[in-house]
């Protein structure tokens, strides 16, 4: 059956995985707003983010985030053919919100609702481009297979690409993420909350060669990774320097470079285990510490090595939590029903649903074998 070559539905997209409050307008991969509402300010006297209070801060925010998307995308309300939410993973409280506005938006608006995993926004966030003012839009079309490497606080994966829709895990840290890490080493430095941004201004001073790192799982054949040893080495570390009172601000900056550089290395490690025998045309990085330059530049010269084509998301705003990433999925799910149905008239979703149950902990492997069975 030929697919249907009539424009992308234009989509409103609501992530509340986490801290950030963030809604968008696309259609297809086009941006045509992203708005994004912090917590950090919330949730820095509590050195994390907390639950309760990340719910109550998407209920104050998210009518007011979603006026603004509207308003920004220059379309109007009669011109979004269907809202796209994330259903997990993330924090159960904070994903409630989300998940509500979106099934009382599909009843009001009479529009179809798509779930969304929220990993699978961060593997196709490297697809997303602004929306052109005057020049003509180009499509991405990726080369496939690829392999999405998602870097964020609450994941570190390595996931193949064998068609969008389709994903199978190859490895994952067996505990702390990379930028759990980062962030829980940075705030034993007093760098504050979050600290992972505030190691990468400071590591950018130091010198990587100045502390040693373990390399952690080179005896295990696997792809998995493993980031609470680097952070347990830290924390020794550390308190060895607050002793003899030398953790000072030169100090302070070479050991920033010097974690940096042990996470980094694991990751490209392990990764350039898995491209021995993983044939693949395209790299793909993802999530928030994907707008890591350090790690991009690491990233960069492995693709380089072994002739990939090497993608990140084109604005930093991308890499966090965001909505935008939400509804390019749900463009691509909608394209993927309307090539079976060749009719615009059957909507990709069924009924707007009365419930759609939080998947905190929604894994990207079982997100894409229920994608297949649809």
């Amino acid at each position: 059956m030929k697919t249907n070559t009539q424009k992308p539905p234009i989509i409103l997209a609501i992530d509340t995985s986490c801290d950030e409050t963030s809604v968008a307008v696309t259609q297809g991969q086009k941006i045509l707003s992203n708005i994004v509402a912090s917590q950090i300010e919330l949730h820095k006297q509590y050195g994390g983010v907390f639950p309760t209070v990340a719910k109550q801060a998407h209920k104050d925010n998210i009518e007011a985030t979603i006026t603004a998307a509207i308003k920004r995308s220059g379309i109007t309300i009669k011109d979004i053919k269907a809202v796209a939410v994330t259903q997990g993973p993330g924090l159960a409280p904070a994903l409630e919100i989300g998940i509500q506005k979106a099934i009382e938006i599909g009843k009001n608006w009479s529009i179809p609702v798509i779930p969304v995993n929220h990993i699978e926004g961060h593997i196709l966030s490297v697809l997303a481009q602004p929306n052109p003012r005057k020049k003509i839009f180009k499509k991405i079309n990726p080369q496939l297979p690829a392999l999405a490497v998602v870097v964020s606080g609450g994941h570190t994966e390595f996931i193949l690409i064998e068609k969008i829709g389709h994903y199978k895990k190859l490895g994952a840290t067996l505990d702390d993420a990379a930028g759990e890490c980062l962030d829980k080493v940075g705030r034993l430095l007093g760098l504050g909350y979050p600290a992972g941004p505030v190691v990468e201004h400071l590591a950018k001073k130091g010198n990587p060669k100045s502390f040693a790192f373990p390399l952690p799982m080179t005896a295990n054949k696997t792809f998995d990774m493993s980031f609470s040893g680097l952070k347990t080495h830290s924390r020794k570390e550390i308190s060895k320097l607050e002793e003899k009172k030398s953790l000072d601000a030169v100090t302070t900056a070479n050991f920033c470079a010097s974690l940096q550089f042990g996470v980094f290395r694991h990751i490209i490690y392990k990764l350039e285990k898995l491209l021995i025998d993983t044939p693949i045309k395209e790299l793909w990085l993802g999530g928030g510490v994907a707008a890591n330059q350090t790690l991009r530049t690491s990233l960069r010269k492995t693709t380089k090595k072994h002739n990939l084509i090497f993608r990140t998301p084109y604005s930093n705003k991308l890499c966090g939590d965001n909505a935008a990433m939400i509804g390019v999925v749900a463009g691509y799910k909608w394209q993927s029903k309307l090539n079976k149905t060749n009719s615009f008239d059957q909507s990709p979703q069924p009924k707007t649903p009365q419930r759609i149950d939080r998947k905190p902990h929604w894994n990207i492997d079982s997100a894409s074998r229920l994608e297949a069975k649809q």
